[in-house]
Formats: C-alpha cells, structure tokens, sequence
C-alpha cells in the first residue's frame, strides 16, 4: 500500500469533536496535508498553509479539500481539538506497521529515553512552563517510537514508567541518564523483557558511594595469594576537533559490595566509564568518572561503552535536529494539546526525512528537494531513499594529455 493511503487512514481513525453542522474542513485532511507540508520544509502555520496554497493542484489529487486551503488559525485548532493520548496512539500505530516483517527490525535495539521542554509554548503572563515530553529512540534506526507529555505538576520520573508501559521494547536495551535511574523504572523496565543501563549520580547517593567503593576494592593491587576480581575492560582511543580522548569501560559482576541489590530489579553488573581529554593546543588534561548498573549478563565491556557513548544521539540526532532543522523552539503555540501534537508530527517527520536520507543528503536538503517536487515528497512517505547521483570528478590534465596536432 502506499505510503501517504496508510498515512490517511491511520489520521481517519481520529475523533473529531467538532459538531457536524458546522464543519467546513475535513481534520483528517488537515492533520494528513499539515505533516505533509511539515516533510517539505514548513516549520510553522503559516509555512504550512504557504505551502499548501503553492501545491493545491497536487495535493488535489489525493484529498477532496471542500473547503479549500485552511487558514492557519485553523490548521493550529485542529492540533489544539485532537486529544493528545489518542494522537499518540495513531502516531504508534504508524509506527508499529514499520515492523512488519523485512521493513524495521527492533530485536536487540537500543531506545535511548529522554526529555525535552519545549520552549515555544512557554506562557510567562499565564504562569505557564514550557510543554515537557519524554520520548523513546529507537538509535539504530533514527525513529521515535513514542512520546508522552509530563504533566504540568510532575515530572519525568513518573512518566517515564507510563511511556515504557506503552511501548514494545521486548529484546531492547533501554538507556536513561541519571534522572531516571529508579527503581521503579528499572523494574518497568524488566517487566518489558527489555534490558537497561542505567546512569548514577548524586540522585542515589548510597548506591553511588557503593559502586565507588566497589571499584576501589576491586581494582586496588592484591596481597600475594590473595584472588583477584575479575574485570571486563574495554579501552578506545578518538583524536580529532583538536583533542585526543581516551575512553575506558570497566565492567564489574561482582555485587557483594552493593548492599540493596534486590532492589534493582535484573541488576547483573556495575560499569565504570573513564574519560580522559587532552586539549591539543593547551595541553590541558580533563579526567571524568561515571557510573552504572546494568541488567543484561551477556554482554562485554565493549558492548556497554558503545551504548553508553550512542545514548547521546538523541541529543545530537534527535533533540538538536528538532531544533535546528525543524525550528520546534521557534514555533510559538501556546495551547498546550496543539504543542504536544505538533511535537509528535515532528517527531515522525524526522524519522522518516532521516530513513530517506541518503548519499550526498543531508535532512535538510532531503525537505528542500520535498518543497522543490511535490512528488519526491510520495518516495519519503513510502519508506524510499532520496539521494544525489555521484559526481564525476574532473580528468586530471597531468595524466590524461589530449593527442598532440600535426
């Protein structure tokens, strides 16, 4: 099936709490041209109606439209008017028909979880913090399985367990920074038949001051005859941006010094991960230690740094995309379900702008080429790789000499 029919009856399947007499625009059709639009480069309403005035007769062709192009007024309020949980359930959905079977394979993947505020939606004269959503990525593949929205007086610590609780992450290696290692979470965690490694701080003092103390005992010389622990090691060694880093994961089984194991649920391992940076131009050396726990047993010391290191591409991959290329702090929305929405369509959109990313493309040259051709635009929603032919490089003259006239 097409990929913009799935996409059409997935938005279909939406309520629309509208009173049918005075209907004028149909919501699926707005959600469906909005996302489109959003694909081809539209940061905002009004780049979004922009676009839908300049690609009428194209997008004609696969929505009726009886009322014309909406207003911007109107493509916000009818974010505003589609209930956040159920957005989100169609949104999952979509996801979930990419696992069909040779499309995305999640076995043995790695979900990075993490939050972000989103800043358009600050209201300073109503009181009003920014919308907070924690998301789910999927690294391997560049997708967000899904997203929830913090509640305005909670925080991350109790959504996170409802967004796990949600997900399919059976198999998954689940990767949280400091401020979601609970112990609840790591439960919820288990309870998924996923796995976790999980970042302490100063948020658990006792277990942090545990697994110090563990390390220390482990890692001190022994007595003659005394038995050693055994350790996994794993040491990497990156030079470039003017600095040399040197990055060492010790992994650790022994969990006699920890003193609340059963606390943590499928706790297996402690980790330590030591950094060691050399500024090349001021020769200035910076050493930095942190730790983990960690439930899966099978894994080696090179398996948990790589994780560890790839946690942060939904900082850089994710987050820093949503903001730069998308514009997603620029936007301004107060109305917070129309914000939460929007999130998550842009969410989406740059799963798929990324899966059709290919050689020579960068995300956002893959959205100018969608706002320069409409129907490059059907490639990306069909799961297609848009990309540049290679160039040819120019003949050398030095080597290829044209044949001297008589």
């Amino acid at each position: 099936m097409d990929g913009y029919v799935r996409l059409f009856e997935i938005f279909s399947l939406l309520n629309d709490p509208r009173d049918r007499k005075g209907r004028v625009h149909i919501l699926a059709e707005v959600l469906f041209c909005s996302f489109v639009a959003i694909l081809a480069g539209a940061n905002n309403a009004e780049a979004v109606v922009d676009y839908l005035r300049n690609n009428e007769a194209w997008f004609r062709r696969f929505v009726v439209l009886p009322g014309g192009i909406p207003a911007h007024d109107m493509v916000l309020r009818a974010f505003a008017l589609v209930d956040p949980d159920e957005f989100e359930a169609v949104i999952r959905a979509w996801v979930e028909s990419l696992r069909e079977p040779g499309a995305l394979t999640t076995e043995g993947g790695h979900v990075a979880i993490d939050g972000k505020a989103l800043r358009g939606s600050l209201a300073r004269t109503l009181g009003r913090r920014p919308v907070h959503m924690v998301g789910a990525y999927l690294i391997d593949a560049g997708l967000t399985l899904g997203t929830i929205k913090v509640d305005d007086k909670s925080n991350e610590i109790t959504a996170i367990p409802d967004l796990i609780r949600v997900l399919n992450l059976k198999g998954m290696t689940v990767t949280i920074d400091a401020m979601g290692c609970q112990t609840a979470i790591a439960a919820e965690i288990i309870a998924a038949d996923a796995d976790y490694v999980l970042q302490v701080k100063g948020n658990q003092p006792t277990l942090q001051s545990e697994i110090e103390g563990t390390f220390e005992e482990v890692m001190r010389r022994r007595k003659p005859g005394e038995a050693k622990v055994a350790l996994d090691r794993y040491r990497e060694v990156d030079k470039g941006h003017g600095r040399i880093e040197q990055r060492t994961c010790i992994v650790c089984r022994d969990l006699s010094g920890i003193t609340n194991t059963q606390a943590w649920e499928g706790l297996t391992g402690i980790a330590l991960i030591a950094r060691e940076v050399e500024n090349l131009t001021t020769k200035k050396v910076s050493k930095e230690l942190s730790y983990y726990i960690l439930s899966n047993a099978d894994v080696d010391a090179r398996d948990i740094a790589r994780t560890i290191r790839n946690h942060w591409a939904i900082e850089s991959s994710l987050h820093w995309t949503l903001d730069v290329t998308f514009g997603e702090d620029g936007h301004r929305v107060i109305d917070r379900n129309g914000a939460a929405n929007l999130a998550r369509l842009r969410r989406l959109a740059q799963g798929m702008i990324k899966n059709a990313t290919g050689y020579g493309m960068s995300m956002t040259r893959v959205r100018d080429v969608c706002g320069w051709n409409a129907d490059n635009l059907l490639k990306v929603l069909a799961g297609e790789v848009i990309a540049r032919p290679r160039l040819r490089r120019a003949l050398d003259p030095k080597r290829f000499k044209s044949p001297k006239t008589k």
